[in-house]
């Protein structure tokens, strides 16, 4: 009895040996892309647009702009739509864009719904499979990326903005 147990012991403890190992070595020699954080180049990507074509970052290449990761389920992005309206109208002629990276949901018909609601006029992309959401390490919604007309992140915003914050992150990207 005493060889069996024994014999158990050294079975359990091997494979959290392995379980440990593996769990290191993932995180030691991950291949992802590190998220784009205040400093670096925006990361490059192009989304389907809600009325369709594709759209993205190379799109307004030489323009400041503001991407704002949102859901139609979270509060917040709820509460700050309007004052991003506000802005993408006060600031569109000076070359200020503002990309809504909606994420990930479906029926389409209830993003669609929430733009016509709110009277959304700038660009509103789909990350169906949420492949941006992923590499720009969004984890918590809403999350803002401010990016300057040279195409660097200026700053990150994780969470709801009022429209006097948003306007002056704009001014900000204007005077870079």
């Amino acid at each position: 009895m005493g060889k069996h147990r024994r014999w158990i012991q050294i079975s359990i403890f091997a494979f959290v040996l392995l379980i440990v190992g593996y769990t290191v070595a993932g995180s030691l020699f991950k291949s992802e892309e590190r998220p784009p954080e205040a400093g670096d180049p925006v990361a490059p990507f192009e989304l389907e647009a809600l009325g369709g074509g594709l759209v993205g970052t190379e799109t307004y290449e030489g323009r400041p702009m503001v991407v704002n990761f949102w859901g139609t389920f979270c509060p917040p992005c709820v509460e700050e739509t309007p004052a991003l309206q506000r802005m993408y109208e006060k600031y569109e002629d000076q070359g200020v864009v503002i990309l809504g990276v909606n994420l990930g949901e479906k029926p389409a018909v209830r993003i669609e719904q929430f733009v016509d609601r709110f009277g959304v006029t700038y660009p509103v992309l789909l990350d169906p499979d949420l492949d941006v959401r992923d590499r720009y390490g969004v984890r918590s919604y809403p999350t803002t990326f401010f990016v300057d007309a040279s195409g660097v992140v200026r700053e990150v915003k994780v969470g709801g903005m009022t429209e006097g914050y948003i306007e002056a992150g704009i001014q900000r990207l204007l005077q870079q």
